[in-house]
C-alpha cells in the first residue's frame, strides 16, 4: 500500500518552471525571433517572491533581463534574437522554485568548432597507434566473471596492456551458446564506473562490452569500485598537482594526458574482440553519453569500424572556444592556471572531440539536451556540424539537463 503525500509536503518541494520556446526544437534561423514563454508547471504553485530572469549569449555576457512577480503575471514571454550563430542561455531564479537554464540556439547548421586542428592531427594519432602495437605487447587477460552471469549471457573481465606500464580494463558480456554476435561497445560517464553491464546494452544476442578508462582493475561491487576510484584520483593529484583527473597531463606534454593511453588501449581492445570467432566484425555499434559520449567520438573516429554510433551529450568538444569568446562544450580540462594554460593550449586540441569528429564517416545520431549546462549544447552541435559521414542526425531537446532518455535512436542502433 502507498502512502500519501499531503498538499503541506508537496508544497515544500520546489515547483519548477516550464519554459516554451516556439519552435519545437529550441533553434532559429540568425536575425530570427524567438518567443519564449515562462510559466510554472505545477497548478495552483507561485514563487515566494519575484523572479530573476535574465538571458546571456550562451557565456558572459547578459543579453535580457527582468524581474517578475508571478502572482500578477502568471506566465510572461522572451522575445530573444541573436545576429552569430550559437546560443542564448535563459536563467530562472525564485524562492521555492528549482533553478532553471534552458537555451534557444540561432544557426544551428552553422555552429562550427573553435578550437584550432593541428596540421598532424591525424598523422599524430596514426604513428600513436603504431608505436603502442610497436612498443608494448598487448598481454591480454580474460577471466571469467560468474557473478555477472545471467541466464542469457557470461560475463568476463578483460584486460589490455596500454603504454607506461598501464592497462584497460573491461567489463565483457557473451551471448550463452555457439554463434556470432554483433557487438555493443560503452565507456562510462566521467566517475568511478561501472561494476556490471549496462543492461540497455547486454540485450539478447548481443556481446557488450564496457571499457574503463582508470587504469585500475574493476571491483566487484561500488563501494569497492568508489574506494579504487578515490585511490586512483589521489595518486593522480599527488603525481600532477591539479584537481580533476581530466586536466591531468595538458600542460606536460600531448602524449600525457589521461586520454592519450585510455584511447589507444581501447582501440586496441576493439581490434582483438573484432577477431574473436563469436564477434560480428561487421556490427559493432557504439552507444555512450557524457564522458562516454565523447570518447563515443574518439573511438568511432580512431577505430573507424563501427556500423552505426549514438552519441549523447558528449564531453571534450570545442574545449577552447573560450578564446573567441564562446563558451567551451567541455570547461573543466582547460580551466587551467595561468602559469599552465600557454601549454595546455598546445596539447588540447590533438583531444578536442570536434577534431575527431572531422574525420567520421560512420553513420552516427546524436542528442543533446539544450538544458545541459554539463556538456555544453553548443559544443556538441560544433562536433556534430564537423562531421563529413552522409548518414548524420541531430536531436536537440529543450528542457532536457545532463541526462539520457529513450529516444529513436535506440531502435535504430540495435535494427
Amino acid at each position: 500500500m502507498g502512502l500519501a503525500v499531503s498538499v503541506a509536503e508537496a508544497d515544500a518541494k520546489p515547483a519548477h518552471f516550464r519554459v516554451r520556446p516556439d519552435s519545437e526544437n529550441g533553434c532559429y534561423d540568425v536575425g530570427g525571433k524567438a518567443v519564449v514563454e515562462v510559466g510554472i508547471e505545477e497548478e495552483g504553485r507561485q514563487p515566494e517572491g519575484p523572479v530573476e530572469a535574465w538571458v546571456d549569449d550562451g557565456w558572459k555576457n547578459v543579453v535580457w533581463r527582468r524581474t517578475v512577480d508571478m502572482s500578477v503575471e502568471p506566465t510572461f514571454k522572451m522575445e530573444l534574437t541573436r545576429a552569430t550563430p550559437g546560443s542564448l542561455r535563459i536563467h530562472l531564479k525564485a524562492k521555492g522554485m528549482a533553478d532553471r537554464l534552458d537555451r534557444v540556439i540561432f544557426g544551428v547548421n552553422d555552429i562550427k568548432p573553435l578550437t584550432p586542428c593541428p596540421d598532424d592531427f591525424e598523422a599524430y594519432w596514426k604513428g600513436e597507434r603504431a608505436r603502442l602495437e610497436r612498443e608494448v605487447p598487448i598481454a591480454l587477460e580474460k577471466t571469467p566473471a560468474p557473478h555477472l552471469n545471467t541466464a542469457d549471457y557470461d560475463a568476463f573481465y578483460v584486460s589490455v596492456a596500454t603504454f607506461d606500464g598501464g592497462r584497460i580494463y573491461a567489463i565483457l558480456t557473451v551471448p550463452k551458446g555457439d554463434g556470432v554476435f554483433p557487438v555493443c561497445v560503452t565507456v562510462p560517464g566521467a566517475g568511478p564506473g561501472q561494476t556490471a553491464p549496462w543492461s540497455l546494452m547486454a540485450r539478447k544476442g548481443w556481446i557488450s562490452i564496457t571499457m574503463h578508462i582508470h587504469g585500475f582493475p574493476i571491483a566487484k561491487t561500488a563501494d569497492e569500485q568508489k574506494t579504487r576510484y578515490n585511490a586512483w584520483l589521489e595518486a593522480l593529484k599527488k603525481k600532477s598537482g591539479e584537481p580533476t583527473y581530466q586536466r591531468f597531463g595538458f600542460a606536460a606534454g600531448r602524449d600525457l594526458p589521461i586520454y592519450h593511453n585510455s584511447i589507444l588501449g581501447m582501440v586496441r581492445m576493439l581490434d582483438w574482440l573484432a577477431k574473436e570467432p563469436y564477434a560480428d566484425a561487421s556490427r559493432f555499434v557504439y552507444f555512450g553519453g557524457s564522458q562516454g559520449g565523447g570518447y563515443g567520438l574518439y573511438l568511432t573516429s580512431m577505430w573507424g569500424r563501427f556500423a552505426k554510433s549514438v552519441v549523447y551529450f558528449p564531453n571534450m568538444c570545442d574545449m577552447m572556444a573560450y578564446r573567441e569568446g564562446r563558451q567551451p562544450g567541455s570547461e573543466h580540462i582547460m580551466d587551467q592556471t595561468d602559469e599552465h594554460r600557454p601549454a595546455a593550449e598546445l596539447t588540447g586540441p590533438y583531444y578536442d572531440a570536434c577534431n575527431f569528429a572531422r574525420l567520421i564517416r560512420t553513420s552516427i545520431r546524436i542528442m543533446h539536451g539544450l538544458s545541459d549546462d554539463n556538456c555544453h549544447t553548443v559544443g556538441g552541435i560544433a562536433a556534430f556540424n564537423s562531421i563529413p559521414s552522409k548518414d548524420k542526425k541531430l536531436l536537440l531537446i529543450p528542457g532536457l539537463g545532463h541526462r539520457w532518455i529513450k529516444t529513436e535512436f535506440e531502435q535504430w542502433l540495435f535494427e
